[in-house]
Order: structure tokens, then sequence, then C-alpha cells
């Protein structure tokens, strides 16, 4: 199975964390600091002019120093960029909103979607904040380890060949990666990025916040981190909202075979719209899509196609067909993609994959995908004595023909996971487990928004946490990753009901 991107950590995806801020020295943060808050600009990766005029007035960012290590103070503190979207009128309360990822930008998300979240109905009565995670969008340091000619040197390789050879030299890449990230970040950092301490950098912008107790709306990752956030520190919590639920508790692997199959509906209902339409890349038969797919993407593993002056791979013709399949809205790109593949011109596809992958016009990489892996790999617990990769390859295969190559050989390379340095722990409040079963009793009761054919996070993992947990659910008719705030007026209203009164309703909603 070829690599891509959006594999989580053991289906083995070799994006990893470029330069890096010297984490900063024995400072003390002061008990009654404050957020200086300011217009966003560049310093929070921020274009100027991002933000509508008519909310130049409500949007603002600012600085929040945390402490690297809480147990250690003398480790020294890193550095995070905060966005506040302020409340049209009197403030009632905040929300916190995490978009995932894990690597996603908060800031970035925050400023970026400034109009529609400001013409939500909670808007007006509460204060939306969002958070660059430790080393993620323009906090600092960064995680980054490749420079941008690495990362487009990596994707002209080819990490689908599962022959004995194929694997070693594999892994041998991989522990070079590993090598560069740890003498490029520095270990100190790098092993203190998990969710565990991400959790407790929030409860710290709470206490600058002001706030007694936030509500939290969590995409996809964002709700492995609000189950952290409530595990630690249920009491400051008003409101939990999980959009795209990550079980927290699920075996990696299973939740990696899970989310591969959740691609594969999601390919095969592209495929069943792309066959109905006269002339399309896939046929005529739904049947045969993934046959005419692979078709087009397999001679791709030799003899790469013109994108422009670049090439399109095989990788990376399945990183912009994943990319596609997040969003039903990007199904037109990803049909145009594959005619143009058709036509040996691999430039559409190159854009999907680039767009995946974080490239920019300029040929620069954003830090996205770098954090993810590294943020991925220090939640993840350890492989077992003895795990076989093989098998967790095999069992990709089955769950997503898909992307199987046909070079299957029962092996499998060591996840690159395996070859960074163990993540530190911080250690949680007395009794708190952010990956426990149970729902804490002082918590408010969340509210679970799952979509029938999210290709990510699948409807069955959320409606079987919601479940676990005694949610209310939303439950969105649809086939994209994720649902709130999006424009979609029945799932927004029922939201925006809940954050002004998680106590008001019990009951479940099919939108």
């Amino acid at each position: 199975m070829a690599s891509s991107g959006t594999l989580p950590r053991r289906a083995g995806l070799l994006v990893l964390l470029v330069l890096v801020t010297v984490v900063s020295g024995c400072r003390v943060i002061p008990a009654d600091a404050e957020i200086d808050w300011r217009p966003c600009g560049p310093e929070f990766a921020v274009a100027v002019g991002a933000v509508p005029g008519m909310l130049a007035g409500r949007v603002s960012c600012g600085w929040v120093e945390v402490p690297l290590d809480p147990t250690d103070t003398g480790r020294g503190t890193v550095d995070l960029a905060v966005a506040r979207i302020s409340a049209a009128g009197p403030s009632n309360g905040t929300v916190v909103i995490d978009p995932g990822g894990p690597g996603a930008s908060g800031v970035g998300h925050l400023v970026g979607a400034a109009a529609a979240l400001a013409s939500q109905p909670i808007a007006a009565t509460h204060d939306l904040v969002a958070v660059d995670a430790r080393g993620v969008g323009a906090s600092r340091p960064s995680l980054r380890c490749r420079t941008d000619a690495e990362r487009d040197a990596e994707r002209a390789m080819d990490f689908g060949d599962r022959s004995t050879t194929g694997v070693r030299r594999i892994e041998s890449y991989r522990r070079s990666i590993a090598q560069r990230c740890a003498d490029r970040i520095g270990t100190q950092f790098l092993t203190r990025v998990g969710t565990d301490f991400v959790a407790a950098d929030l409860d710290r912008v709470r206490q600058l916040l002001g706030v007694e107790e936030i509500s939290f709306l969590g995409h996809s990752y964002g709700t492995r981190l609000g189950f952290a956030y409530a595990q630690r520190y249920p009491d400051r919590l008003h409101a939990m909202v999980l959009d795209g639920v990550v079980d927290p508790t699920q075996d990696p692997d299973d939740a990696t075979v899970e989310q591969m199959a959740g691609f594969q509906a999601a390919f095969d209902a592209f495929a069943a719209d792309c066959v109905a339409r006269a002339g399309g890349p896939l046929g005529d038969r739904a049947d045969r899509a993934v046959e005419v797919y692979r078709g087009l993407v397999g001679p791709l593993v030799t003899r790469p196609v013109p994108a422009g002056d670049r090439s399109l791979t095989a990788g990376d013709a399945e990183s912009g067909t994943i990319f596609a399949l997040y969003q039903r809205s990007r199904w037109g790109d990803l049909r145009r993609a594959l005619g143009s593949l058709e036509r040996a011109d691999g430039t559409p596809m190159v854009q999907l994959a680039d767009a995946y992958e974080g490239r920019g016009h300029d040929g620069r990489y954003g830090p996205m995908q770098d954090a993810f892996l590294a943020i991925s790999c220090a939640d993840e617990p350890p492989l077992d004595a003895g795990a076989d990769p093989g098998e967790l390859d095999r069992r990709m295969r089955i769950a997503a023909p898909f992307l199987d190559d046909g070079r299957g050989t029962g092996r499998g390379p060591v996840s690159i996971c395996e070859l960074l340095p163990p993540p530190a722990r911080s250690p949680a409040e007395p009794g708190a487990d952010p990956a426990s079963v149970a729902w804490p009793a002082t918590a408010p009761t969340p509210l679970v928004v799952a979509t029938t054919g999210d290709p990510a996070t699948p409807y069955r993992t959320a409606m079987s946490v919601a479940n676990r947990i005694g949610a209310q659910t939303v439950t969105v008719v649809g086939a994209d990753h994720t649902a709130v705030f999006v424009g979609d007026r029945c799932v927004d209203e029922a939201v925006d009901s809940y954050l002004a009164d998680p106590t008001n309703s019990s009951r479940s909603l099919t939108c």
C-alpha cells in the first residue's frame, strides 16, 4: 500500500516534524498575567487584511506563555498564539474552538472563518476563542524538522515497496528522519507535545481569559483534546461539543483500519456519482471503479506523469484522492483530476496533493503535517513487543481496496513513531485519566455531532462513544468530515442552542 499522509501513525505516515526556535529560558510566569490583545497580523501567521473589515474591532490576537513542563518549571516556557472574536454584545461566556488535525492552526481557523463564525447566534453573547497548540501554527517553537526541499524529495520517493529490500529501505529512511527530528527540534520539546500537555495549556489559557469555566467545540482530533480536558478539569466546563469523534480508548490499529474502511465507503460513493455522468474517468460501472482507478494510478509507481514543471507520483495521486474525499464539495475537483490523468496530465492531481500536504504556490510548506505526526506519535501507546506491522498492512488493503497497489507481501515497515524518542507524560490531576471509558460525573452532558458518511471519523465510532458517555446526539446525513458551523442550518441551530444552555434538551436530532 503506497504511503499516504492522511493515515494515522501505524499506517506508516511519513510526514514528520524545520528549524526550531529555542525554548525560552527559565522564566517565571506571573500569576496575574493577562493576554495583551492586539490586531492579528503576520506575527500570528495571519495575512494582512484577512480579518473582514466589519469585524476588525472584534477580532484580535495575543500570546500566552505556558510552562514547557508543568511538573518542572525549570525547563522553561513556550509561547502559544491565541485569537478571539469578541461577543457582539455583553459576553455571557467563552467558547473555545479547536479545528482538529492534530496540527491545524486554531488561530488560522478562527480568523479565516471569522465572518461565518461571527454570524452564529452564539457569537452575539459569547466570546469565541482559538489556540495554536504548542508547536502548531504561529506558536513558538514550531514542530518542524524538514526543509521544503526535503519535503519535495520525500514525496518523489516510493513508499509502497513491500519486498524485503523495500521494507529495509523505508525503515532506514524513517530512522534518518527520526534522528533529524531529534537533532533539529531537540528532545526536550519533541517529547512534550502530546494532548496531555495541551490540555494543561488550555486550562492556563482559561485562567488568563479571566473566566471560571469555558465551553469547548472540538472538531475531529479536537474531540480528543475535549476528552482530555473533561477528564482533567470537569468542573471548569460549561458545555462540550464533539464533532467528528475520535475515540481515545480505541486500539490505534483498529482505528486505522476503521478509518480506511470509511475512506473506501467515501470512494464508493464518489465512484457511484462519477459513473452516473457520461464520459467520466471511472467508466460506466460502479462495480469496476476500483479497478479503473488502480489502472490510472498504478502505473505512476514506475512512470510518473508530467504536472507542469513537476511530476505526479502514485503516492501524490493517492494523497490527492483522499484529500478530495474528505468533503463532497471536492468531488468535482477529483473527477476533473482523474480525467486529466487519463490524458497524462498530472497537474490537477498534484494541486490536490499540495493542498493536503500544505505546499503553497511558492513551494513552501506549512507546519501542519509535521505537527500532525509528532502529536499523533506522542499520544498513541507504543506497539506491543513482537507486533507485526505486516498484519496492519494486510488489514488496510482489505479495508480500502482503492488504495491497494497490489504489492502486498505480508511485510510492513516499522512505524516512524517507534523510532522517535518516547514521549514524556504530563501527570493528570488526581484520579483523571484522559483515555477513561467513563465521562466525569461533574462534567456537562456533551453533545456529539456525527455524519453518516464521514470518511475520517466514522459514524459508527461516534455513536458508540455517544452511547458510552451518555451524550446528546445530532446525526447529520451526509458525506463530509465534520459538520458544525459550515452552513447546515439544522446543525448550527442545534449546536447554538446547546452551547447557550447545555441543560435545555436531552433529545437526539437528525439533520
